[in-house]
């Protein structure tokens, strides 16, 4: 598996290649996102926090890389020992190139953490989704997660979603709805009951002119699920039943300012309780 990572690696390097000799044409944005995490009614964890450096370059049209590593710290309760982890994540996507109106998402995620079950986790996935500009789109995720340091652990995770634009004057609003298929292997060997677990999410988003407000929230049953394109994984085996969110973002110029918030609730395998989490994440971007 390891020898699976270092290829993926070395395609999305080469996917550099387009740019080659036209670097004034790339599209590039760079980002940082802190957040702050609290466990308020845990047992076991008390709070933690998390910075992340994301960026992307792409033609604007056809062709986009992206890239981001992650430092993750939860300070756990008398008695347990606190946790660090760091994720990365590469990502190639293909828009309109292979077919009209196709898009195509190729990546990868790196786990490597204090948590003995997922360190050196290997989270592979793919998007393809068919889009009509500025109207609808409809598409399928699938990753496939391996975490093999003390059971060889497969994970499997579908994730069909579909989105559309409302326009009302000068505001539009993007509606997405996406469900969530999760299947795990080895569950009796990691104490779990079930091996299926299905979920379904549905977000909106409202814009005029530079401000975007979105809110979302899910139901269902979902234990190391893969969200956000790939980009956060909740590999920690806990099970969650629900959650919420909601994120305002403000443009201007070529910088973006954002404020999140999300509430989550799981149930604790220590203490066999449900336990509220709250993570607020602010970020700033900037396109060059």
């Amino acid at each position: 598996m390891r020898k699976v990572w270092l290829m993926l690696i070395v395609v999305l390097i080469l996917g550099l290649t387009w740019g080659t000799g036209r670097t004034s044409e790339l599209k590039k944005y760079f980002a940082l996102y802190g957040a702050y995490l609290n466990y308020g009614n845990s047992k076991v964890k008390d709070d933690g926090y998390s910075f992340t450096a994301y960026g992307s370059l792409g033609d604007g049209r056809h062709h986009g890389l992206e890239a981001a590593v992650s430092q993750l710290h939860i300070n756990y309760e008398s008695g347990y020992s606190d946790l660090d982890q760091t994720d990365y994540t590469l990502a190639y996507t293909n828009t309109g190139s292979l077919y009209p109106n196709l898009s195509l998402r190729l990546g990868g995620h790196y786990i490597s953490t204090d948590d003995d079950l997922t360190d050196e986790g290997l989270i592979l996935f793919t998007d393809l989704t068919y889009f009509v500009p500025w109207k609808w789109n409809a598409g399928l995720e699938f990753f496939y997660s391996n975490y093999d340091e003390m059971v060889d652990l497969d994970v499997f995770q579908i994730s069909p979603h579909a989105g559309k634009f409302f326009y009302f004057g000068k505001r539009s609003l993007y509606l997405e709805a996406r469900g969530y298929y999760i299947h795990i292997d080895e569950d009796e060997k990691i104490g779990l009951s079930m091996e299926n677990y299905y979920s379904f999410e549905l977000s909106g988003t409202c814009t005029r002119g530079p401000l975007s407000v979105k809110l979302s929230g899910w139901v269902g049953q979902q234990i190391f699920a893969v969200k956000n394109s790939g980009f956060v994984v909740y590999n920690l085996t806990e099970k969650y039943r629900g959650g919420a969110s909601m994120e305002v973002t403000y443009r201007f110029n070529n910088y973006v300012l954002g404020l999140t918030g999300t509430w989550n609730t799981y149930k604790e395998v220590e203490s066999d309780k449900s336990v509220n989490q709250a993570i607020i994440t602010g970020f700033i971007g900037f396109n060059f």
